[in-house]
């Protein structure tokens, strides 16, 4: 067995996940007794971390770090832990970015450094970073003076144009550049002179495609469509959607969604859709967020659960090829009822409330067999609960009887 078998198989030790869910309640516990931090154990050193957390991804959480069990040769400023979420696949993510940080520093690129990863990736300790993130930044531009609109622009397009030389360099160093994953930098509240970007997270994310991005689409048409999807769904993982091929308009035309409608009725709403890829892991439709769309699976598995992480013998599920995702939410316009996580590498057809309602506007027959379709579902879902239900209550009376 080489190495990276070695290093896999000590990664997806049932252990280490149960030590991930135990950290992670515990820090539930403290926030949820009003705690503004807690001490825990964990892989050997005693964290103090700050309540509640500074940001979450899909693979991991991030906290203040108020105290660490033991010295950090170098450390001189505030500092956070990143903590992987309990999947081998979060732990190996993390351990990558030893390799990202030292590479992007090694090129002039702005990242929080880390002094300390667990030899096992369960969590890493970096500098804190104090910044505004460009989709704040972007939100307030025009109340910005010119010359700092120029200063800052100028800046960015330097930032932004020396990454996607870097990823070209360095296809397995090519990580987001989502308005949420770079940073300006600012201090007491104010931007830095002259003004400096940071690049937040270096975990990588090897199927985003920027072949044809300059600046001019990042800023006038990357960014506004990204902050405009944050603002309706809360935070949902950067994608650069691709549009349904032929080859998968034919297999999916015949998912139980689709009964009664034509080929060409099919054909018109895929035509509004899009293609999406997850990696294992990565959160596709988050708890809380407002439904603003629907996924149907295409290819792989998806696994929904409650909150930011898996509980053992908590309720979950696994759904494949042909199921639907976030159509109540997207019905009724309340927020997500569960979080929808990729269980292995999968592609989702998305359908989002702009290009459905365009149809709906057009007075087509296709979007309300679709929704009659959904509805269907949905009573079937209800029925079969409701027959459980009657089970469970028939089971009980024979018992007190």
């Amino acid at each position: 067995m080489d190495d990276e078998q070695v290093t896999r198989t000590e990664l997806a030790a049932p252990e280490l996940e149960q030590e991930a869910v135990r950290f992670f309640e515990a820090l539930q516990q403290a926030a949820a007794a009003g705690l503004k931090a807690a001490e825990v154990d964990y892989g050997g050193v005693t964290l103090t971390v700050g309540l509640p957390p500074l940001g979450e991804g899909d693979r991991g959480m991030v906290y203040p770090l108020k105290a660490f069990g033991t010295a950090l040769p170098g450390a001189t400023g505030p500092l956070c832990v990143k903590v992987a979420k309990q999947q081998p696949i979060c732990r190996e993510r993390l351990l990558e970015e030893s390799m990202t940080t030292e590479f992007f520093l090694s090129e002039g690129v702005a990242v929080p450094r880390i002094h300390h990863m667990d030899p096992l990736g369960r969590f890493s300790v970096k500098d804190f970073v104090e910044g505004e993130s460009i989709t704040s930044l972007y939100l307030r531009f025009t109340s910005l003076t010119l010359p700092t609109q120029r200063l800052i622009l100028e800046t960015l397009e330097k930032f932004i144009t020396r990454l996607l030389e870097l990823f070209r360099k360095r296809p397995d160093c090519k990580v987001s550049i989502s308005p949420n994953n770079i940073y300006v930098l600012t201090e007491k509240g104010r931007f830095t002179d002259p003004p400096a970007f940071v690049l937040i997270d270096p975990g990588t994310t090897l199927k985003k495609n920027y072949d044809t991005y300059t600046f001019a689409t990042y800023w006038n048409e990357v960014l506004p469509d990204r902050i405009k999807k944050y603002q309706r769904t809360g935070y949902l993982q950067w994608l650069v959607p691709q549009e349904v091929t032929s080859s998968e308009r034919d297999e999916a035309k015949d998912f139980a969604i689709f009964r009664g409608l034509s080929p060409s009725e099919i054909f018109l709403l895929l035509k509004a859709a899009r293609t999406v890829e997850f990696d294992a892991e990565e959160v596709i439709l988050r708890e809380g967020s407002v439904g603003d769309g629907f996924f149907l699976v295409l290819e792989g598995e998806v696994k929904l659960r409650k909150g930011p992480f898996d509980k053992p013998g908590e309720w979950g599920g696994r759904v494949g090829r042909g199921s639907v995702l976030g159509e109540m939410a997207f019905l009724l316009h309340v927020p997500r009822s569960m979080t929808v996580v990729a269980a292995s590498a999968c592609k989702l057809i998305q359908i989002d409330s702009e290009g459905f309602n365009e149809l709906l506007e057009a007075n087509l027959t296709a979007p309300y067999k679709l929704i009659r379709n959904i509805a269907i579902t949905l009573a079937e879902r209800l029925h079969a609960l409701d027959l459980s239900h009657e089970k469970l209550l028939a089971a009980s009376q024979r018992q007190e009887a």
